[in-house]
């Protein structure tokens, strides 16, 4: 607890004062600055999540991510920490985010600074066409390009439907796509507002080809991502390996928040 609170006073507070910094860089003509800022508050966070917090993040599968863009990566999404982590690693990476925190104050300033992505969750056809658009520019600057398909935070051992996004996008870009597993929310869960002192996990997978139709493709995806996840989560908390199970916590889907009775098949 005492860790756990420390660690939040260490993040809330360098995070504030890295937005202030922010805005002052947002007049600046050129996003490089702004970019270096989110990469190095990104790395200080990861040291306090290490050393106050003590969470101890490992990166897996690093042989399978591209050591430069343009680059396509489709992540299992548990934490807010899940990108923070990301943008840690890899300077100047671009995320694809929901177009309501680009209505937040400061913090949407940002992200159009930054060039993020903004999409709205509930997808369509004009949807996809704004997506390609916006993500058509990161790519032309050789950016990382980091989605998370199934649009929610999703706790240890849970999983949303996958949205088709990052199929368009591959075919759009002809970019393979790097899965990304985790079981980071073993120690950070969702929104939770203490943390878990302990060890975690990101790897990434080995890229799904470009050239594959819609179904073979987010099949592929989902049982990758999914059964990764499960692994890690599994290894890290040393219980059983457990096949993730289908929560809808999108809008309008009936069952939010009620996982199936049926579980994802083990591989």
């Amino acid at each position: 607890m005492i860790r756990s609170l420390a660690f939040n006073v260490f993040f809330y507070l360098g995070t504030f004062f890295a937005a202030v910094l922010g805005i002052v860089l947002v007049p600046i003509p050129t996003p490089v600055l702004l970019r270096g800022l989110l990469h190095y508050w990104a790395r200080t966070v990861v040291w306090g999540m290490r050393w106050i917090g003590g969470m101890k993040i490992e990166f897996r599968g690093l042989e399978h991510l591209p050591s430069a863009g343009p680059t396509l990566l489709a992540g299992k999404h548990h934490s807010e920490c899940d990108g923070i982590l990301l943008a840690a690693r890899l300077p100047g990476i671009a995320f694809v985010a929901m177009q309501e925190l680009f209505r937040y104050p400061l913090i949407g300033t940002i992200l159009y600074r930054l060039q993020m992505i903004r999409v709205d969750t509930c997808g369509g056809g004009k949807e996809r066409e704004n997506l390609a658009q916006f993500a058509k520019r990161a790519y032309d600057n050789r950016r990382f390009i980091a989605i998370y398909p199934e649009g929610n935070l999703m706790a240890p051992g849970e999983r949303e439907r996958y949205r088709s996004g990052i199929f368009y996008l591959s075919r759009d870009l002809d970019l393979p796509v790097t899965p990304v597993a985790t079981s980071v929310g073993l120690v950070w869960n969702r929104r939770d507002l203490w943390k878990k002192p302990g060890r975690a996990a990101i790897e990434f997978l080995p890229a799904i080809e470009t050239g594959l139709d819609k179904h073979a493709f987010m099949r592929r995806l989902e049982e990758a991502t999914e059964s990764a996840s499960d692994r890690l989560i599994a290894e890290f908390s040393g219980r059983p390996y457990t096949p993730s199970q289908l929560v809808l916590r999108s809008q309008g889907q009936a069952g939010i928040g009620a996982p199936l009775t049926v579980p994802r098949a083990t591989p």
